[in-house]
């Protein structure tokens, strides 16, 4: 990259640049991801970061824009959230006005092209972002802490000039407090307290969040405030250019303003000095606790503190599993984004730049809390725990829902409940905790769903019944019916919700369905053996084996198996039809089910590499080919343009699961390839490809488009389940490191070009340290094993907690 022009001390960062691609770069060991912003060159669509804790947090672009919520981030926004990726527009910014001369700067760049070079920094749980302009070096680094329910903007200022510097700073935020900014305006007051130098905000008209205030603050002296956005804005109304940030500001608080909330404070800065100013924006129901927090936040030392923590948790979370191979761009991925992007986004913010969800999916966060199993299995036992207090006493679950009030939907979709048990089963199995099994949990109540109802939305009331995780899952099971095949009922959609009619009226079949209910029972049984409920287990294994004739009678297409029934008995996902002749679910789940006899489930996948697997785009498409001018209504996928999303693009979610369905096959060629063509790393490499791919290269994106003139740009990113089956597809699987209770397994799937391997696991207070080694034999099977120079038949290593350091070598 050209640095003629940046000064010394950057020429040194950007050596350490990783997979420079024209707009950004890896940068501390694969652990940033720096985006370097100069004139017009800023990256193809906005790039953020998602920083959250249990209950708080916000998302921020390179331009410094996004937005931050409490509790909920789709009910209880605090500044507004914007999905238009080409203005990008800020609720949320600080103004550095230099008093001299009248300049007004800003340390992230809000959209201006036209001073000079930003740097932007986003890292696990924080975001910095670095500018130089008029001889004051400013740092900013954003980021909220461990357990409190703040964003903290930690503004360093560097004078680089021979003079004094006299420096007022604005910090400024539109407010929402609630879904929609048009709704909650109106009901907006705000008002200032003097004593403690606090600017709150309160929504005098809201149902679900009442008695919060949100508040700012800073560690300086404020010396002007406004709750009037036409007075901060001023008669040109821009965020990049406000009147409010070159004159004091009026003092006025109220009702009936169109809100917002701006403080301003002021500095002085000696030639050569640095000085470091805290703002604060938080929500809290507790007056007492706003003080507190503000005389915390009066000493810069305590933020650096935090922002410590944040890093030290992260590190360490992040850090239980670290790899070391030939391909780079896998190491950065495993050991550090895709959990980040599924704790982080996935299951604590629950939303992303391209969807602002805030709910709880029944499925969705069950499979991601999966991906965590090595680093912190207590959030899969939690969700365990949450996902069976979503059950109706029925049986059925909520499709999604809102915390805290817990309104959602009741659907007929028909996957969703079958979740439970398997994510159960491998919690158990990997963590050997079967008193979860135990544990007692209320159940749900509420409206069943009528004749020809699809689904209703309600706030169900909490049943007095409650049962044992073990009961939740059989019921689970149990309300699993089955169609004319002997194949399940796919109801409302399947993993597919787009396939939504398909078997509305109540008798189309799924096939996919019956490969993943295969697997769940397969998976279950031994826990009914070991609770002493043998008569049902039995029930289960004859269950399991009729529904494995009837899948091999039924399904089996020739050449690959099918989709699913249509209610009236046609077949969808057969190569008699026109429009999805082949659906790549249906493949990989008759490997990942171990169901499929040897011979068929070999070609089931050399038919998804023929017909799905697009090697020179880099796409593995989720069906072929897509709907368009079919007779027959699948649904709401048919509502896709061909090539988009569901309907025939790569869905990633889908494109993992053939990943790891070929390293089971095992067909190692076939692995490597399908896991580099879905490594965002890998996709951006150049310029010109990340300006077609379009979306940050660190993550994960949901689907990639098929169809011209959007033949591989990326959809939404960060909020997806796909980047925690990426992490569990290339760890478990590609690299082959599973734990069975205090039991380490090794059987990786990498080909012998991949080369030698390393893997360092903390397992409480022990490392192991794991060399896979001389892979240039060709396949690959783990007979024998050395563990610290004993020599071990098989692949199995008995795990201990003792403090001490272990080799193992394969």
């Amino acid at each position: 990259m050209d640095t003629a022009h940046t000064p010394a001390a950057q020429e040194k960062e950007t050596e350490n640049y990783e997979f420079f691609n024209g707009f950004g770069a890896f940068a501390c060991g694969g652990r940033e991801y720096e985006i370097l912003l100069e004139g017009d060159n800023r990256p193809p669509a906005p790039w953020i970061n998602v920083i959250a804790n249990k209950s708080f947090g916000f998302q921020i672009s390179e331009s410094g824009a996004g937005f931050t919520w409490n509790i909920n981030s789709r009910e209880n926004k605090l500044t507004p959230w914007s999905n238009d990726p080409v203005s990008d527009r800020a609720s949320e910014a600080i103004y550095i006005l230099d008093e001299i001369t009248g300049e007004v700067m800003t340390p992230m760049s809000l959209g201006r092209s036209d001073r000079g070079i930003y740097r932007v920094r986003h890292g696990f749980g924080y975001s910095r972002f670095l500018h130089n302009e008029a001889l004051v070096d400013q740092e900013l680094t954003v980021f909220t802490p461990l357990d409190e329910s703040l964003k903290v903007w930690n503004l360093k200022l560097t004078n680089r000039s021979d003079k004094v510097k006299y420096l007022s700073l604005t910090y400024y935020v539109e407010w929402v407090m609630g879904t929609q900014r048009e709704q909650t305006n109106p009901y907006i007051l705000t008002s200032y307290d003097n004593e403690h130098e606090c600017f709150c905000a309160k929504n005098i008209y809201t149902m679900n969040f009442q008695n919060l205030y949100s508040y700012l603050f800073s560690s300086e002296t404020i010396i002007g405030y406004t709750g009037d956005r036409q007075e901060f804005l001023g008669q040109r109304g821009s965020i990049r250019e406000p009147r409010g940030a070159e004159v004091k500001l009026s003092c006025n608080t109220g009702v009936c303003y169109d809100s917002c909330g701006a403080i301003q404070v002021s500095v002085a800065i000696q030639p050569q000095e640095s000085k470091t100013v805290l703002f604060g924006l938080g929500q809290s129901g507790s007056l007492n606790e706003i003080y507190k927090t503000r005389s915390k936040y009066r000493d810069a030392a305590a933020a650096e503190k935090e922002l410590d923590r944040v890093k030290a948790y992260w590190d360490e979370l992040l850090g239980t599993v670290q790899v070391k191979t030939k391909d780079r761009a896998v190491d950065i991925l495993v050991n550090g984004w895709l959990l980040y992007q599924t704790l982080s986004c996935r299951i604590q913010a629950r939303a992303g730049f391209y969807q602002c969800g805030g709910a709880y999916g029944y499925r969705d966060q069950l499979q991601d809390t999966l991906s965590l199993l090595f680093a912190d299995s207590s959030i899969l036992r939690r969700q365990i725990l949450i996902a069976c207090g979503r059950q109706f006493e029925e049986g059925d679950v909520q499709h999604w829902w809102h915390p805290p009030m817990g309104i959602g939907v009741r659907t007929r979709i028909s996957d969703d409940l079958l979740w439970l048990p398997y994510c159960t089963a491998a919690y158990i199995r990997s963590t050997g905790d079967a008193a979860i099994l135990k544990e007692p949990v209320l159940y749900i109540r509420g409206p069943v769903l009528k004749e020809g109802q699809q689904d209703v939305m309600f706030t169900p009331e909490i049943s007095e019944r409650s049962e044992s995780v073990y009961e939740h899952c059989k019921k689970a099971i149990d309300r699993t019916r089955f169609g004319e095949h002997g194949l399940p009922l796919m109801g409302g959609g399947d993993w597919n919700d787009g396939m939504n009619a398909v078997g509305a009226m109540g008798k189309g079949e799924s096939v996919w369905l019956a490969w993943f209910l295969y697997t769940v029972l397969g998976d279950f049984l031994p826990l009914c053996f070991q609770e002493g409920d043998e008569a049902y287990g039995r029930e289960l294994e004859q269950k399991r084996e009729t529904l494995l004739q009837n899948i091999e009678e039924h399904a089996w297409d020739g050449e690959w198996y099918l989709r699913a029934f249509y209610d009236d008995g046609s077949k969808l996902g057969s190569n008699e039809n026109d429009e999805c002749r082949i659906d790549s679910i249906s493949q990989s789940w008759s490997v990942i089910s171990k169901g499929a006899k040897k011979e068929r489930a070999k070609t089931a996948m050399q038919s998804a590499w023929r017909y799905l697997v697009r090697e020179e785009e880099s796409l593995s498409l989720l069906l072929a080919p897509p709907f368009n001018k079919t007779s027959k209504n699948p649904g709401y996928i048919k509502d896709y343009i061909p090539g988009i999303r569901e309907n025939g693009g790569q869905y990633t979610h889908a494109a993992v699961w053939l990943a790891i369905a070929a390293s089971m096959l095992p067909d190692y060629n076939m692995t490597q390839t399908l896991f580099t063509m879905l490594n965002p790393i890998h996709i951006t490499q150049n310029r010109k490809d990340a300006l077609r791919y379009e979306k940050e290269p660190y993550v994960m994106t949901a689907d990639i488009s098929l169809s011209p003139p959007y033949t591989g740009r990326g959809g939404w990113s960060w909020y997806t389940g796909s980047a925690g089956w990426m992490y569990q597809g290339l760890l478990n699987w590609f690299l082959g490191i599973r734990k069975e209770g205090n039991e380490l397994v090794i059987d990786p799937a990498t080909p012998a070009s991949f080369g030698d391997f390393s893997i360092e696991y903390k397992y409480g207070r022990s490392l192991y340290e794991i060399r896979v080694e001389s892979r240039s034999k060709g396949t690959l099977t783990t007979e024998a094993i050395t563990v610290d120079d004993r020599f071990i038949q098989g692949n199995r290593v008995l795990l201990e907690d003792d403090g001490e350091k272990h080799r193992i070598v394969v």
